[in-house]
């Protein structure tokens, strides 16, 4: 794919669509977006486009009014049709729906689209790429080739087909006061000393023990915390495990939304609306709630019976974050992976080489049955045995 540039672009209208593509000044070529720089690069003659990004702050939007949009724009349904008419070469092509940014699959033209007619929240922001393609192809390599039981064929990067794809993602970020009323017990653990009988080379021998017992008292509170920008990706098109895998993201360096940025790269419409977007929101905060609840019930041992939540001063944002994503074959089995556009952080799917992980294991059970043998043969396992049946022991659980 390709990328837009933040200097006059030209824009059309093919229908409802409002299209953008960034011609080279010079000789009329397609400008990209290079990552980590803040300028549009033309392949053939070398021109720049610098990028002027907005003077505009980053803003968080109300959550409760969104909802009430939302609810307005389900009973007037949003056109989801994206025929566009490519600004280079004239054709009709229909962009994938879950897509804004893309080429012409008939002369490879770099289009950006609004996504105004097809959804109800446009990006407002984003993280731009400054991993090039070839910094995270050195990333995959590296990951790869630090894979624990990794196939051999697997780490010849000769043998592998992936194609590497830059990806503006959508994410949807929070911020929330909340406010908990809990109630639970607290847990101390004490000790009580018995006598124990145990049976020591076929003899019956009394010992005192420290038995742990655990007193349990009522507990009620409040804990009230801030949370801001709760992380939640947007796309159905990645596996949500992989996604968080590759955080953390630098939000603080977000700059305004900028069709420049998108330039030679594609981007995803979000499929994660909203208010789903929140309950996940509200899950990662439950955890954090959950420790911050214990932390005041305190004692050695904590028991939550109920816990009540209410959320308030609720905004959002919805932000595209770089990703570099592929996908290789082994075996007849696709296998995912992404990388983090900013930092260079890679994780993914991969497959395992049954024949390393036998051999291993053929390894360790030798080692075990000649550690056993010698144990045996040499007395040691019954000096071992007779030590801890006589030893002094004392009990603690948490």
């Amino acid at each position: 794919m390709k990328h837009y540039k933040n200097t006059p672009g030209t824009q059309e209208n093919s229908g409802k669509v409002q299209q953008q593509h960034f011609p080279c000044g010079q000789c009329g070529a397609d400008l990209e977006y290079s990552p980590g720089m803040r300028n549009l690069g033309c392949e053939y003659c070398g021109h720049e486009n610098p990028i002027i990004d907005k003077p505009v702050a980053i803003k968080e939007y109300n959550f409760s009014s969104a909802l009430e949009a939302l609810a307005r724009a389900e009973r007037h349904p949003i056109d989801s049709t994206q025929v566009i008419k490519c600004p280079n070469c004239a054709a009709a092509f229909e962009l994938k729906t879950d897509q804004h940014a893309g080429d012409c699959p008939f002369c490879d033209t770099p289009v950006v689209v609004s996504t105004e007619h097809v959804r109800l929240f446009q990006p407002k922001s984003l993280l731009p790429f400054i991993i090039t393609e070839q910094d995270a192809r050195n990333a995959f390599d590296s990951w790869i080739s630090n894979l624990w039981f990794a196939p051999s064929a697997l780490k010849d990067k000769h043998k592998r087909d992936e194609k590497l794809l830059g990806i503006y993602v959508p994410y949807w970020t929070y911020d929330s006061h909340t406010d908990s009323i809990y109630h639970g017990k607290r847990g101390t653990v004490y000790y009580e000393r018995r006598m124990v009988t145990q049976t020591v080379n076929g003899r019956a021998r009394r010992r005192a023990v420290n038995v742990p017992r655990i007193r349990w008292t009522p507990a009620s509170g409040r804990v009230r915390q801030f949370f801001d920008d709760i992380l939640v990706g947007a796309t159905r098109a990645l596996p949500r495990r992989i996604l968080d895998s590759i955080q953390p993201w630098d939000l603080q360096n977000l700059v305004s939304y900028n069709e420049a940025y998108l330039s030679g790269f594609q981007s995803e419409i979000y499929q994660v609306d909203l208010d789903e977007g929140f309950q996940q929101a509200r899950m990662l905060m439950d955890q954090t709630i959950r420790q911050a609840v214990r932390r005041d019930i305190g004692g050695d041992q904590q028991q939550i019976n109920s816990l009540n939540t209410h959320y308030s001063d609720t905004t959002f944002k919805h932000v595209l974050l770089p990703v570099w994503s592929a996908a290789f074959r082994y075996q007849d089995k696709t296998y995912r992976f992404v990388i983090n556009g900013r930092t260079g952080r890679t994780q993914g799917e991969r497959p395992y080489s049954k024949i390393k992980i036998g051999l291993l294991a053929i390894t360790i059970v030798a080692g075990l049955a000649g550690m056993a043998y010698y144990l045996e043969t040499s007395g040691a396992l019954e000096q071992m045995m007779y030590q801890f049946d006589t030893g002094s022991y004392n009990y603690y659980y948490r």
